[in-house]
């Protein structure tokens, strides 16, 4: 009897750690929201929603195990109203699932207190409200199991302290692993097209979208285990993503988050970005850029310069591949492709840095893509293209 009860203590005591370190035991819901919409900030339609659509192919591609998604565009315009979804869309979660909410919109930095903090707007185009983040960290307290939060907002690295000294980190209990698009002061881009109601979206939703699908093993998952962390998603995202700085909390998390098909459906990307370091080559810095393509593909490079501390996308320089075909610059045949971008040293600027972007185009119906960007300390006026 004793040695029954002894055994049956150990199995209740062993219990919650398998639930908790299989992962995908549990079910997994998202809550993918955009806001586009807004009183008393610029509208960014349709980048918001484009961002969600993004973001809910991704989770169901790349997510493990038993996935939900409820995604909402332009609402809810309230704080209790956004209570009240995450309250409805998680009502059923328990200890062994995982709950994980993105959000697309404006942040705002707010330091009337001396410490900067992000405030999100929550807008349907008429109403609107500010989340702060202690009225986020206790909504999503109340959410059982595991919690991902991701943020494509500017200066939503103020959330987890990045970016800024004096910034507070409201997840530094660990309760939940959150990946932010920019640091403290710094924001985050997207564009779209005036002309095309359909067209645009934000550059660090597409660099996840190009990271998870487009990019070669080793540089994804470089452990080999066949799922990505936190930790390596913003390891990668880093390396192509140069429009913004992104931080994750935990720092070091290696916990598995994203799992890797073996089909990752590119969808069109450029496979396996990788930038080598800028270097002066006498009047010039050369920037070397390697990628591999399966598909002829049309490719432009695009030089934003920093302005007053910030990328004037205004100004920006596009200069197409030398590779060429008939009449049409800027076409690539399949295959590995290695280019050295040059820039004079003598289009230095005031802020003496530049954002180096590739862009893609698909054909004259299909929107170009930011498959990937590095920053260098240049300006635009004189991009070439070296025929190393």
């Amino acid at each position: 009897m004793k040695k029954i009860l002894i055994c049956c203590l150990l199995c209740l005591l062993l219990l919650p750690i398998g639930m908790k370190s299989a992962g995908g035991d549990g079910e997994t819901r998202c809550l993918l929201i955009g806001f586009d919409r807004f009183v008393t900030m610029p509208d960014t339609e349709p980048a918001s929603a484009n961002n969600v659509e993004t973001m809910e192919a991704l989770l169901r591609d790349f997510l493990p195990g038993q996935v939900t998604v409820n995604r909402y565009i332009n609402g809810p315009g309230t704080v209790e109203g956004f209570e009240w979804l995450v309250k409805d869309t998680f009502r059923e979660a328990n200890d062994a699932d995982t709950s994980l909410i993105y959000l697309s919109t404006h942040g705002l930095l707010r330091e009337d207190t001396g410490v900067p903090r992000v405030v999100l707007l929550l807008s349907d185009g008429e109403r609107e409200e500010t989340l702060e983040p202690d009225r986020l960290k206790r909504i999503l307290d109340r959410i059982p199991g595991e919690k991902i939060l991701i943020l494509d907002a500017c200066h939503s690295g103020a959330m987890i302290g990045c970016g800024s000294e004096d910034a507070v980190n409201w997840f530094e209990d660990d309760s939940c692993r959150v990946l932010v698009s920019s640091g403290a002061r710094e924001d985050s881009w997207f564009w779209s097209a005036a002309e095309d109601a359909y067209t645009g979206t934000g550059y660090f939703t597409s660099a996840m979208d190009c990271a998870l699908r487009a990019s070669d093993p080793e540089q994804i998952d470089p452990d080999e285990s066949g799922k990505v962390s936190l930790e390596e998603l913003t390891a990668r995202l880093c390396d192509i993503h140069g429009a913004s700085t992104v931080y994750c909390w935990p720092e070091r998390s290696i916990e598995p988050l994203f799992q890797l098909p073996e089909n990752r459906k590119p969808k069109n990307r450029l496979l396996g970005i990788s930038f080598g370091d800028a270097e002066p080559d006498g009047e010039t810095v050369v920037l070397p850029v390697h990628f591999h393509t399966e598909e002829q593909v049309r490719i432009m490079y695009q030089m934003v310069p920093s302005v007053n501390g910030e990328w004037d996308f205004s100004l920006a320089v596009r200069l197409g591949d030398r590779g060429k075909s008939g009449l049409i610059r800027g076409l690539v045949d399949p295959g590995a492709i290695g280019r050295n971008i040059r820039v004079s040293k003598e289009s230095l600027g005031e802020d003496g840095r530049a954002l180096m972007q590739i862009i893609s185009l698909r054909g004259d119906k299909t929107a170009p893509v930011a498959e990937g960007g590095q920053v260098i300390s240049i300006r635009e006026e004189q991009l070439t293209d070296d025929n190393e």
